[in-house]
């Protein structure tokens, strides 16, 4: 349903994004996950219409987004961060002024509103005032908006920024549930929110891709060998602390082992995080361990998680291009600028409806130096 080919944008000398590319299919879920100043905000922007790249091409379903920008946006549902709301309407007017401006036909309008305040659990506050509604409301209003008109393309920034637990799991529910029949790319920086929603990540920083997979191939990605947990023991507290010896000198004689943490004790058992060089290391380590008369308790794999992940993929980045970098400036994608910026024209995908009020125009992002 989506495909992003070679897409840069630069501002001036900054530049954005370079060279990016990726596909999206019904019933997958994208994450796309980096530090603030990645390149995030202007990827979603380019895919949904909002500027147009400085080189590369995208696709909405058939239709080229430069060429046929009107039929591809009506392919497309967007929810920005900051949802841009008209706070003196009620909530079913402020869905029947989206639903004109996407071009849903008269006669399908009242079937439609009814359909998306449903979905998104909006049947209490129909006639309540936006302005009188919760963050949480607020946020599913944004995401109604988005739903009109049925499209099989969904594009979601933060859609669960600045709600309580509560209002997160709401959320998150509804948009696994829609995952299932949409094309759907999700911008967040909650990383569990990504390893539980998304069937495959994209890590940028500084404008490049960094990797791609889905959460357990980038996780094995970091590992490299492995990661284990073990444990051994003995039956008293004495023979415990003898065990603990043989095995720190078993770990360190081994070639295999790349590293272990200090032991850790535990009612007559020892513990360890041991780093191994590769997977199959695992068998010769067991194998000595059991023929030095070690008893083992435990010996598992531990998972880096994504949030490890990423946050070591962004530091390999950091040193290979020899230092630290700047946070958001450095490519004219600092908060203020970029994922911050509410667009009210987000809920209208070039229909031409007249707004029910004045409309913030979208800020140009920042150019200034980091």
């Amino acid at each position: 349903m989506i495909q992003v080919r070679g897409l840069t944008h630069r501002y001036g000398p900054l530049t954005a994004i370079e060279d990016l590319s990726f596909t999206v299919g019904q019933g997958e879920v994208l994450g796309l996950l980096g530090p603030n100043g990645a390149g995030k905000t202007t990827t979603l922007r380019a895919v949904v219409g909002l500027l147009s790249p400085s080189a590369g091409s995208i696709s909405i379903g058939a239709h080229d987004l430069a060429r046929e920008p009107l039929q591809a946006r009506r392919l497309l549902g967007f929810l920005p961060e900051n949802v841009p709301l008209y706070r003196e309407l009620t909530v079913t007017e402020f869905l029947r002024y989206a639903s004109r401006a996407k071009g849903v036909p008269p006669a399908q309008r009242a079937a439609e509103i009814e359909r998306v305040v449903h979905t998104c659990g909006l049947q209490s506050v129909t006639r309540r005032l936006i302005g009188f509604c919760s963050k949480g409301f607020r946020q599913r209003i944004g995401l109604a908006q988005a739903l009109l008109g049925d499209p099989p393309v969904l594009v979601l920034d933060e859609p669960t920024v600045g709600l309580d637990p509560a209002q997160v799991v709401e959320i998150r529910t509804t948009v696994a549930a829609l995952a299932r029949q949409k094309a759907l790319i999700l911008s967040t920086h909650i990383l569990p929110e990504a390893s539980r929603l998304c069937t495959r990540v994209l890590i940028l920083n500084r404008g490049h891709l960094v990797a791609e997979g889905s959460p357990d191939e980038l996780e094995r990605l970091l590992a490299g060998g492995a990661r284990l947990r073990l444990v051994c023991g003995a039956d008293d507290d004495a023979g415990a602390g003898a065990v603990a010896v043989r095995v720190e000198s078993i770990l360190r004689a081994l070639p295999c082992v790349a590293g272990f943490t200090p032991a850790a004790a535990d009612r007559g058992r020892w513990s360890w995080t041991v780093d191994l060089r590769a997977a199959d290391d695992a068998p010769a380590l067991v194998e000595e361990l059991v023929r030095s008369g070690c008893r083992l308790h435990e010996f598992a794999p531990l998972r880096a998680g994504l949030e490890a992940v990423f946050l070591e993929l962004v530091r390999r980045e950091a040193q290979d291009d020899g230092g630290a970098y700047g946070a958001g400036g450095a490519h004219g994608e600092g908060r203020a600028g970029g994922d911050g910026t509410a667009h009210r024209e987000a809920t209208a995908h070039g229909e031409g409806a007249a707004r029910p009020g004045a409309a913030a125009s979208p800020d140009a992002p920042r150019q200034e130096a980091p």
